[in-house]
Parts: C-alpha cells; sequence; structure tokens
C-alpha cells in the first residue's frame, strides 16, 4: 500500500514537472518574440523591392485604407476587409504606412503582389491627365452586400475604406490566404507545427481566454465569472488534461479569480498587446468575452471558439459579425450555410 502511495506521488510530481517545462518552453519563445529578433526586413523594404510598381503600369483599381483611428484589432478588420475586395475585384492595395508598419510589428504581413508604394499611389492619384475617380464607404459593423456586385469596384477607381469594417464577410472567401498573411511574427517559420508540438507535449490540450473589462465594465458589456467557469467547464469536460493560458487588459482582476485554478495560467504584467495575441494565437481553441481583439484571438487561433453573447457586436444581423464556428451558449450562432458567404 505504501509502495502504491509512493508510485502515485511520483506520478504525480512527474506530470507537474512535465507540465511546467511546456509553460517554461512557452515562455522561452514568447520571450524570443518580445526582444524583437526578427530576420524580416522592414515593410518599407519589402514594398521598394516587390510592390513599387510603375505608374505607366497597368493599375484597373485601387482599395485604399487612409490612416485612421482605432486600435490593432480594428485595424486587423480593415485591412482584412481592404485585402479581401482588393482580390474580389483584382485591385491593388494601398495601406497608409503608419498603420501597416504597427500591424508588421506583430505579422510577417505580406500581402504581396496587391500593396503599391506611396510614391505609386501619390504619382496615380496626381495623374491629370488620367484621373481617377474616388468612392468613399464608412462603414462600421454590416456587410455590404451590394460590393457582390462584378462592377462594384470598377476600373480606373480608388475605393477608400472609412469606418472600422467589422463584418468578415468581407473576406470570408479568403480565410485561408489571410491567415497566412496574418501569421504572427514568431521566430519559428512553421507556426502551426510549434502549437502542434506543444499540443503533444503532456498530451495538454491548451484552452485561450481572453478577457476584456477596462472600458467594458462601465458599458455593461463586461463578461461575468459564472460565463468564464461555464466555458471553462465545458473544454475541461470535452478535454480531460485541458489547460488554460489568460491574457486579459485587467491581469489583477483575472489573477484574483483564478488563483485556487492549478490548470489556469496568467501572461505576464509585461507583455504587450501584440505579445498575448501571438500566445493566443498559439492555442487550439478559444474562450472570448467581447470586442474585436478577442475575435481574432479565435480567429487565428481557429478550432472551436466559445464567445459570450452579452457582447452586442453593432451589426444589424448576427451573422455579418460572427463566423458559423463561433459558439454562443453550446450553439452555433451563425447557419454553417449562410448565405451570405462568398465562396
Amino acid at each position: 500500500m505504501k509502495f502504491a502511495c509512493q508510485c502515485n506521488f511520483l506520478s504525480i510530481k512527474y506530470s507537474t514537472i512535465l507540465l511546467l517545462s511546456v509553460i517554461m518552453i512557452i515562455i522561452i519563445f514568447i520571450s524570443f518574440y518580445i526582444m524583437k529578433i526578427k530576420l524580416v526586413p522592414s515593410i518599407n523594404l519589402i514594398i521598394s523591392k516587390n510592390q513599387n510598381i510603375s505608374p505607366e503600369q497597368k493599375i484597373g483599381c485601387i482599395v485604399y485604407i487612409p490612416d485612421t483611428s482605432g486600435r490593432l484589432s480594428n485595424r486587423m478588420f480593415l485591412v482584412a476587409s481592404a485585402y479581401g475586395l482588393a482580390r474580389l475585384y483584382s485591385c491593388h492595395l494601398y495601406i497608409e504606412l503608419k498603420m501597416i508598419n504597427e500591424l508588421k510589428s506583430v505579422f510577417i504581413l505580406d500581402l504581396s503582389p496587391l500593396l503599391i508604394s506611396s510614391s505609386t499611389f501619390n504619382s496615380l492619384t496626381s495623374n491629370i491627365s488620367k484621373p481617377m475617380s474616388r468612392i468613399s464607404k464608412g462603414v462600421d459593423c454590416d456587410y455590404i452586400t451590394n460590393l457582390t456586385r462584378s462592377n462594384a469596384i470598377s476600373s480606373g477607381t480608388i475605393f477608400e475604406l472609412r469606418g472600422y469594417w467589422l463584418s468578415y464577410l468581407h473576406f470570408a472567401k479568403y480565410d485561408e490566404e489571410l491567415r497566412q498573411r496574418y501569421r504572427p511574427q514568431f521566430l519559428l517559420e512553421n507556426h502551426q507545427s510549434f502549437k502542434k508540438q506543444l499540443s503533444q507535449l503532456n498530451s495538454t490540450t491548451w484552452i485561450g481566454i481572453h478577457v476584456r473589462r477596462s472600458d467594458f465594465v462601465d458599458l455593461r458589456y463586461s463578461s461575468g465569472d459564472a460565463y468564464l467557469f461555464d466555458a471553462i467547464k465545458y473544454y475541461t469536460a470535452r478535454y480531460p488534461n485541458a489547460h488554460f493560458i489568460v491574457t486579459s487588459d485587467d491581469k489583477p482582476y483575472c489573477e484574483k479569480l483564478f488563483r485556487n485554478q492549478s490548470n489556469i495560467f496568467l501572461t505576464p504584467e509585461t507583455y504587450s498587446t501584440g505579445d498575448d495575441l501571438v500566445v493566443l494565437s498559439l492555442c487550439q481553441h478559444s474562450i472570448i468575452t467581447g470586442g474585436t481583439y478577442g475575435w481574432w484571438t479565435g480567429y487565428l487561433a481557429g478550432g472551436e471558439v466559445i464567445h459570450d453573447k452579452i457582447y452586442p457586436s453593432g451589426c444589424s444581423r448576427r451573422e455579418y459579425y460572427y463566423p458559423p464556428w463561433f459558439l454562443i451558449d453550446g450553439n452555433v450562432r451563425a447557419h454553417k450555410n449562410a448565405e451570405y458567404i462568398l465562396r
């Protein structure tokens, strides 16, 4: 009996050591990321080498994003929507360098061969002999069905995106392409391969949790503790060796909330918004409280996504904002055969 107890103790001790080793591996790789040891040239160099198209070269239409307000995740929606429209209508893409450099601090953002340089864009817009017409469209969270028409963005047009463009349907047709475009600025060449290795270590299933509070508390959009623990319970029952990584804009609150949970880990206070996004993208499944940042963590991680219904997307139809694989209280948020998805 004593021997059996000792074996059980050693087994628990070994499992604990192995789990801690996995956590250390994650911390080490993310720490390398934070140190900004990057092997990718600057966006200016990429543009000058690959996308500096001469004004004489035929450019039918341009999808344009001016420098605009909004945080990282808002800009990700803008760029994704602009990319989707540019691909759909065979247009080129022009994005202000301030925005694209911000995204490139987190992602290996390769938008070739669509992206054109500032000099090319300025040359085209100042060409009096061949003026291009300009259409400006402001959207927050709706899907513009008129843009599915074959001539919605015609040749000789600059289509300017204003607002937030929060409907994923504007880029759903190019979903897999965008996942490759939004690859985290990570040392390992194959992000998915490393993600698979993590899951195989100790047979652990990693679930990312993003807890948005700050401004959401006063707006009454913040999720309750019951929602978080119900979602954790769902994954724990589904995956016996589930472990959770938590990021938040209120980490002291999360530390107190999850202090007695041995399988829940918080990212350090020193991690930036981009650092946290990379960590969550390494997970296999996601729990989201609300907001566009949480949306993107679930999108990039893939797998199952549980989203709190308390958050109002602002879209006139739920299918415009929530992809079919997002779950609300265990139910699919949008029909899998939604007619709005471009295929």
